[in-house]
């Protein structure tokens, strides 16, 4: 496919940041939210992700890498200079964790029951995967490309433009991601090591100092085994939305028995969990990229998906940059637009079992191992030194960057590329060389409290007055809107029915089929 003439630039970009909140000797904090953040139920920028420490930034969806970045990065300024002595945590991995994991505080949303479904999907997450796991932080990045791009992909394919070929292109690129997602491990994990307080590592992971635990060649232990991985075995097939939109929605409603054994409340009535099935919601299916529709009030993802079909692509196997403020960096997001593109306009066949388990394998594998010494991974069931597969793509992206750059007058995506290219031929280090390199003179606390406290300059730095009126306006009308979903919640339907009866739609919708 001649790459040079297809209209690649102008597609929507929007990032997702997580990052808890720690005191300045690299503890986690345990105040409430601030409320001059606004409310984390009702704010659309701001809010927390599992635990009320675990602040989550939305940026919206923008053009152009930098106006995400530059939203990104003044919503946190915003943040920081409101959390008094607290600050942001810069790695994926957590800071200091209670001893106890019940002193980990889950989010509160309120009394409404949207509020307490909320809550309880995290109380369930407790359960099942322990609070301590649910305090991994990460950035997810969003992407649809232009318009254009669709019309020009069917010109060439010579099909009429339609919104079930896009979902079938869409899913051809979830595959490409899935196929080719390690990649972004080999370039950018950043989670190699943890304090020791993060307990599900303590019998797990090696001893890197006093007080770090490490498995010494990996890349980021967030996409390891010891991350977000589902306990319970399930597989999605993304060959098709109508596979994907079946075998998801079967996992919310088919039960678990490990999951059966922790009962659906505890002895005194309280809710342990939304339900005993393989996923409580869609959300809890943890996969390296998904596709996405807007949600309408009170719709269920599944569901969304089936009635109007992919709206964009979330990919979320990006640790969070600890050397940039924002958490991820412009270059990153340059990086990252082309990757996506390049997914989207090279077809990828269905996959078989052979082809998802070689994703997985892949993926875990360069997670846990990634900077071992000659390291190779799986392609098509053959043996391949992971640098020389990554040089190969890094070369097919180049296409895709220049025809960026030519539209946005620059070189700024072509020097992405070059910077990963020069990095994995090993004439500078990549970021997973780079962090470990770091931790291996120092512990994991003592690091990240020093990266916090670089990251003060920026994170203080004046935000344009416009900007930092728009947000206290927008923190105020969060509180304003809470408070008249709080006013209302006494009204509603008695929670359990709420429950009872909150996927029947998803039930009706497998009872046509």
């Amino acid at each position: 496919m001649h790459i040079e003439t297809l209209p690649l630039s102008g597609g929507h970009i929007g990032i997702e940041r997580e990052t808890l909140r720690s005191n300045a000797d690299g503890k986690l904090a345990s105040s409430r939210h601030p409320e001059a953040l606004g409310n984390v139920y009702t704010h659309p920028n701001i809010t927390i992700d599992y635990g009320e420490a675990l602040l989550e930034f939305v940026s919206d969806p923008h053009h152009s890498p930098q106006a995400a970045y530059q939203q990104l990065l003044q919503l946190q300024q915003f943040s920081a200079q409101h959390l008094g002595a607290e600050r942001h945590w810069p790695p994926s991995m957590p800071c200091r964790l209670p001893d106890n994991p019940e002193h980990i505080d889950i989010g509160y949303f309120g009394e409404s029951n949207g509020g307490k479904l909320r809550r309880l999907y995290r109380i369930g997450l407790a359960y099942r995967y322990g609070r301590p796991m649910q305090m991994i932080a990460g950035v997810h990045f969003n992407y649809s490309p232009p318009p254009a791009l669709w019309q020009a992909l069917a010109d060439r394919e010579g099909v009429a433009l339609s919104d079930d070929w896009k979902n079938v292109r869409y899913m051809s690129m979830l595959r490409n991601i899935q196929k080719h997602g390690w990649l972004i491990c080999h370039l950018f994990g950043a989670s190699p090591a943890v304090d020791e307080s993060f307990q599900p590592a303590q019998n797990l992971l090696d001893r890197l100092h006093r007080r770090s635990l490490s498995w010494r060649n990996a890349t980021t232990l967030r996409m390891s085994q010891l991350g977000y991985q589902n306990k319970v075995d399930f597989s999605v097939s993304f060959n098709h939305l109508h596979e994907y939109i079946r075998d998801l929605g079967t996992a919310v409603l088919t039960p678990a028995p490990q999951y059966e054994y922790f009962g659906l409340k505890d002895p005194a009535g309280n809710y342990r969990q939304i339900s005993t099935h393989i996923l409580q919601i869609a959300n809890e299916y943890y996969s390296g990229a998904r596709p996405k529709q807007p949600l309408k009030k009170g719709e269920l993802p599944v569901i969304a998906l089936h009635n109007r079909g992919i709206a964009y692509i979330e990919l979320r196997l990006l640790d969070s940059n600890p050397y940039d403020p924002a958490g991820i960096s412009l270059e990153q997001i340059r990086f990252l637009e082309c990757f996506m593109l390049w997914c989207l306009i090279n077809p990828c066949s269905p996959f078989d079992n052979s082809d998802y388990n070689e994703a997985n394998h892949n993926r875990l594998r360069t997670a846990c191992c990634g900077l071992s010494p000659d390291f190779q991974l799986f392609r098509e069931q053959r043996q391949i030194l992971a640098r020389d597969w990554a040089a190969e793509i890094l070369q097919a992206l180049l296409p895709v960057a220049e025809n960026l750059d030519h539209a946005a007058g620059s070189t700024d995506y072509q020097d992405a590329i070059a910077r990963q290219i020069a990095a994995n031929q090993g004439q500078s280090l990549r970021l997973p060389e780079q962090v470990q390199a770091e931790l291996a003179e120092q512990e994991f606390l003592d690091w990240g409290i020093a990266l916090q406290n670089r990251h003060q300059t920026a994170l203080s730095a004046p935000i344009p007055a416009n900007i930092a009126a728009q947000l206290q306006q927008q923190s105020r009308q969060s509180l304003q809107a809470f408070a008249d979903i709080e006013a209302q919640a006494a009204q509603q339907i008695a929670f359990d029915d709420y429950l009872a009866h909150y996927f029947d739609p998803l039930a009706a919708l497998f009872s046509k089929n």
